[in-house]
C-alpha cells in the first residue's frame, strides 16, 4: 500500500504474509532522500511507461501532477527525477488545487488515461492520445461537476477517485471520496464515498449518479 501525506512525503506499507502491513517507510529517490514534490500528496502506483516496474504518479495540494519513474526494478526500486505530466504542451495545473490522480483505461482503448479528483470536487478525465508506452494527454473533460451549488447531489470538495468495474458490466465505474463540511448538523468535517455507474457505450459521456453514499 502506498500513501501520500500532508507534509508531502510518500509512504510504503509492505504487506506481510499474515495479511497485516509492516510499519510505513518513506519512499526515497536514487540519492536516498525522501521523495517530496509538494504538500498533501495523493499517489497512484502504476507502471506508467510499461517497462515492467511500478512507477509513481503523484498529485499535490498546489495542483501539479508528477510522474516519478522507477529506474530500477520491481524488486529493487530506484526512483528517478520527478517530471510534471503535461496536457498538450503545458504542465498540468489543477486550478482548484488538491490534485488526486488515478491511472486507468477510461475509454477502453487499451491505454492508460489519467483521472483526477480536485479541490472543488470536480473529477477530470485526461485521455491518453499517445501510445501505451508513451502517454500523451489531451485537454481534460469533466466527468463529475464541481461541488459548489449542487445541493448535495454531487460529491463535496477535495475528491479522490478509484476506477473499477463495480457492477461487472464490462464498463469502468467511479468511486469518489470527498470532504464535506456540515456545521449546522453538528458533524463538522466528514467524508462520503459516492458511486457513479457508467451507463453509456461511448468514450466521452459522463457517468450517471446512483443512490449510494456511504460515510
Amino acid at each position: 500500500m502506498v500513501s501520500g501525506s500532508w507534509p508531502g512525503e510518500i509512504y510504503l506499507f509492505l504487506r506481510q504474509q499474515d495479511g497485516t502491513f509492516a510499519r510505513p517507510e518513506k519512499i526515497s529517490d536514487g540519492s536516498g532522500q525522501p521523495i517530496r514534490v509538494g504538500r498533501a500528496t495523493a499517489v497512484s502506483a502504476v507502471d506508467w511507461d510499461l517497462d515492467g516496474d511500478t512507477d509513481l504518479v503523484v498529485g499535490t495540494l498546489e495542483g501539479q501532477i508528477y510522474f516519478i519513474p522507477n529506474d530500477g526494478t520491481s524488486q529493487k526500486r530506484r526512483f528517478g527525477t520527478p517530471k510534471e505530466l503535461k496536457s498538450g504542451d503545458d504542465p498540468i495545473k489543477i486550478p482548484d488545487g488538491d490534485a488526486g490522480p488515478c491511472v486507468a483505461d477510461w475509454d477502453g482503448d487499451g491505454k492508460a488515461d489519467l483521472i483526477v479528483g480536485t479541490g472543488s470536487g470536480k473529477v477530470l478525465w485526461y485521455r491518453n492520445r499517445g501510445t501505451r508506452f508513451l502517454p500523451l494527454l489531451d485537454q481534460p473533460k469533466t466527468l463529475v461537476p464541481a461541488a459548489a451549488g449542487r445541493n448535495g447531489e454531487y460529491p463535496g470538495r477535495r475528491t479522490k477517485v478509484s476506477v473499477n468495474d463495480w457492477n461487472e458490466d464490462g464498463r469502468p465505474d467511479l468511486l469518489v471520496g470527498d470532504l464535506q463540511v456540515d456545521r449546522q448538523g453538528g458533524r463538522g468535517l466528514h467524508g462520503n464515498v459516492w458511486l457513479f455507474l457508467r451507463n453509456d457505450s461511448g468514450s466521452e459521456s459522463a457517468p450517471s449518479q446512483v443512490d449510494l453514499r456511504k460515510p
